[in-house]
């Protein structure tokens, strides 16, 4: 069964795997910050994008295809968080994404797979990025089609 409840240790978890979150919408920027992004990873996780292109952490930069945006901010906004065991919790979580080419550019969700490591850190384990809807002429239109 699943656990969405407030107990105090789940409160605890969620803001520990909201801080994850956060940290990464602030280092998701431009001139990003790969390496310290990929620590918010287990070692063996999966990246999925919306054209396919499925990465490890460590291969992060791929996704920017050698044009980074002038400027690009991440806004985590609703975030939902399901453990499905003691030690792991599915998080989905809309975002929206401001660059100097479009405001908002593209927005969607994070499906994410969090599991607690033995030293009592959260990290992401898989995550799926979808994206709902993108501004015609925005960064992610020019770098992936419309």
């Amino acid at each position: 069964m699943n656990d969405t409840s407030l107990s105090e240790a789940r409160v605890e978890d969620r803001a520990l795997i909201a801080a994850v979150m956060h940290r990464y919408c602030t280092m998701a920027k431009e001139q990003a910050d790969f390496a310290g992004m990929a620590v918010l990873y287990t070692d063996d996780a999966t990246i999925r994008f919306p054209d396919g292109l499925e990465v490890g952490p460590h291969e992060m930069a791929k996704v920017v295809k050698g044009s980074e945006p002038t400027m690009i901010q991440h806004h985590a906004t609703t975030m939902d968080i399901e453990f499905v065991g003691a030690d792991e919790a599915d998080v989905r979580t809309m975002y929206i994404a401001i660059t100097d080419e479009a405001a908002p550019d593209h927005w969607g969700r994070w499906e994410d797979h969090f599991v607690r490591r033995p030293d009592g850190r959260w990290l992401i384990s898989d995550r799926s990025i979808v994206v709902t809807g993108a501004a015609p002429g925005g960064w992610l239109a020019r770098q992936y089609g419309s």
